[in-house]
């Protein structure tokens, strides 16, 4: 059965209370993004059949991309395992959940699972607090004495799979059940754009070996983007 947004908050609201309710839906909104994101990263950058095609029509746009794709990954997972508090200013973060949730074995598990995110998610915390959000200058100049933390997309992977467990054991615990975050729906994304990719690219090599045996159609003596 298909529910609206809405209605999920208001089941949320309904199971949790007013206190852990709002905290998890704001924690699942989250979580489903930066799947969300990371799919599309995935379906972009994962396979080398698709790479090629990318560099083979604009080759620094995909890569500007794909680096900007990653670094909001990168600072995504670093706010989700962010202190509940910063500078004195509350955080909507995977930290607060197991202090929201009533005294027992389920918050016990969750803690658990979550510091094992905070420890899988440190390299994204690096590279947030040294590279990202602020530029360390030893490390820029070449001069740190601790390079940033490897970090990986099977390091992503990881940690987003310990993100999962965190917040499908609140789902089974209330609603016995599990939410397939790494199962993100969308449409008109990166699958859309290879799609038309490749068949730009086809209708050019078309149009060129038409061009070789001296024929012209109309439409090829449209003006191409200039760069």
């Amino acid at each position: 059965m298909h529910r609206s947004p809405d209605e999920i908050e208001a089941d949320r609201l309904t199971v949790l209370g007013p206190d852990l309710g709002p905290l998890f839906h704001a924690l699942d909104n989250e979580v489903s993004w930066i799947h969300g994101k990371w799919k599309e990263f995935r379906q972009l950058y994962a396979s080398p059949e698709t790479v090629e095609l990318l560099n083979e029509v604009a080759p620094f746009f995909f890569r500007v991309v794909q680096d900007t794709l990653w670094h909001d990954v990168l600072l995504h997972v670093a706010r989700l395992t962010d202190p509940p508090k910063s500078m004195g200013k509350p955080n909507l973060t995977l930290l607060r959940l197991p202090d929201a949730l009533p005294s027992g074995s389920l918050a016990d598990d969750v803690r658990k699972i979550v510091d094992l995110a905070v420890s899988k998610a440190f390299f994204a915390r690096d590279w947030r607090n040294r590279h990202l959000a602020h530029s360390d200058l030893h490390l820029a100049l070449g001069k740190a004495a601790e390079p940033l933390a490897s970090a990986s997309r099977q390091d992503m992977e990881d940690v987003l799979e310990t993100i999962r467990r965190i917040m499908n054991a609140v789902n089974r615990h209330f609603w016995n059940s599990s939410t397939a975050y790494d199962s993100f729906l969308s449409v008109h994304n990166a699958e859309s754009l290879i799609y038309f990719l490749r068949v730009g690219l086809k209708a050019e090599r078309k149009r060129d070996e038409r061009w070789s045996r001296g024929v012209v159609l109309p439409e090829d003596l449209e003006p191409e983007g200039e760069g």
